[in-house]
């Protein structure tokens, strides 16, 4: 009972939370907003890769070929939070901001030997900046402000099944079907500051998702001798037609601070359409079970895995010209990672164990362009990672917590702009113990 509150107590948490910004990206202005970074502390520790990342121990809802790894009779529960503290600079000017926010949901099992089934909630993109400025105009003084906010959801339901499943050899593919929803707002405001009233107007884009989309994904895994395998994976998402409605509201007011005093001069209602050119992602694992040694008196079983990545992000292009500044350009990604592991036999070996030869320890780096423009310039971002995993087992389980750290930077070649900033997301992984499995089948003799 215990675990049932607890489980739909932080479903609706994140629901909740899921309807503020998650960024304080000026960019997000454009399109859609900032889309998700593949949001999971283990992904972020490894360079951001996630396409080829095969783990019984973490639930990999962006490649869903991966489901059917998932250990027979364990159900894994994700919960994800995150912050980012980001200092931009433009000339001489500088400005800090912070993001917390609770960010994902997912809930994955094995549902048959060759198969597995997820479900959850993620993020898809969101939208978050303020921007203010002050003009005197000789005999008063103007205040314009810009302002947008909001975020669009993920609610997806995945599946895979394996088509090959030998010792040494394995092939899946899976998919993804995804409803997004949400509402991303543009606002802008001009006010006259006198010291008798503070009259002004108002405009507001709101931009109301319902729409759907899907991802394809697959694997294979070949094992090189009994110390080396080798994991090539990919992910395609096809064309995604983007519906969505636009409402524009503009409004005049003696008092721009309470909205009951707002004249109405217009207010529309109308159908939007984007559409959202195809990506992919394509990756690889290198997994390499290193010379076991002794110390004092238990022995233990390193493992090295290397992990790499190359994504290509389409173009969003609106159907009519009905928001400025809305088309996205095409972007692209490449990653590394790497992750050690003291003693990858964990539960069996638990009662040996020294407390930091339970950890898992990972690295990257990456490198991105953006789908943002300024004066024809794309704007570029890199990082460097680091992170851990650490095993909860005060019962025997895949339980772990997991945190990935991203020291990064935004820059746009030729321009004297740029933003510095330090990402930590923290995923907490619950599974049922060995003696308490959930979703057990039982059978009478």
């Amino acid at each position: 009972m215990n675990k049932q509150l607890l489980f739909f107590l932080c479903f609706f948490c994140i629901i909740k939370a899921y309807g503020q910004s998650i960024t304080a990206e000026p960019a997000s202005f454009y399109g859609i907003g900032e889309k998700s970074a593949k949001g999971h502390a283990v992904f972020d520790a490894l360079g951001r890769n996630s396409v080829s990342i095969l783990d019984s121990g973490v639930l990999n809802h962006y490649n869903p070929a991966s489901y059917n790894r998932l250990s027979k009779g364990s159900t894994l529960y994700t919960v994800g939070f995150h912050s980012r503290q980001s200092w931009y600079q433009s000339g001489s000017l500088q400005q800090f901001n912070a993001t917390p926010m609770a960010e994902e949901f997912s809930l994955g099992f094995k549902i048959r030997k060759k198969m597995g089934l997820a479900f959850g909630l993620r993020p898809y993109s969101s939208r978050g900046y303020q921007i203010t400025e002050t003009v005197f105009t000789g005999l008063d003084s103007l205040r314009y402000s810009y302002t947008g906010k909001g975020a669009i959801q993920d609610l997806f339901l995945g599946y895979s099944v394996g088509i090959i499943e030998k010792p040494k050899t394995k092939l899946a593919i899976g998919a993804n079907v995804s409803y997004l929803f949400g509402t991303l707002t543009n606002e802008r405001s001009s006010t006259l500051l006198t010291g008798a009233s503070a009259a002004g107007g108002l405009e507001r884009y709101s931009l109301i998702v319902r729409s759907n989309s899907i991802d394809l994904g697959t694997y294979f895994t070949q094992a090189l001798g009994k110390k080396h395998t080798l994991t090539l994976a990919a992910v395609y998402q096809p064309q995604m037609q983007l519906k969505a409605d636009l409402l524009q509201e503009l409004y005049s007011t003696a008092t721009i601070n309470v909205p009951s005093s707002y004249d109405t001069v217009n207010y529309s209602n109308q159908a939007f359409l984007a559409t959202s050119a195809q990506s992919w992602q394509a990756g690889f694992a290198y997994s390499w079970k290193l010379p076991s040694y002794k110390r004092q008196t238990r022995e233990l079983h390193p493992l090295l895995q290397l992990y790499g990545s190359y994504a290509s992000y389409g173009t969003l292009t609106q159907k009519d010209n009905l928001i400025t500044g809305f088309n996205q350009n095409s972007a692209e990604k490449m990653s590394f990672g790497l992750q050690f592991q003291p003693e990858y036999k964990v539960l069996e070996n638990l009662a040996t164990l020294k407390a930091l030869e339970k950890i898992s320890y990972r690295a990257g780096y990456y490198q991105q362009t953006l789908p943002y423009l300024s004066n024809g310039q794309q704007y570029q971002e890199r990082g460097l990672t680091v992170g851990f995993g650490l095993p909860l087992l005060a019962q025997v389980s895949l339980s772990s917590v997991n945190l990935g750290l991203t020291f990064g930077q935004r820059t746009i070649p030729n321009a004297d702009w740029s933003e510095n900033f330090i990402g930590a997301r923290v995923s907490l992984i619950m599974a049922p113990s060995n003696f308490e499995k959930w979703f057990r089948k039982r059978q009478l003799d």
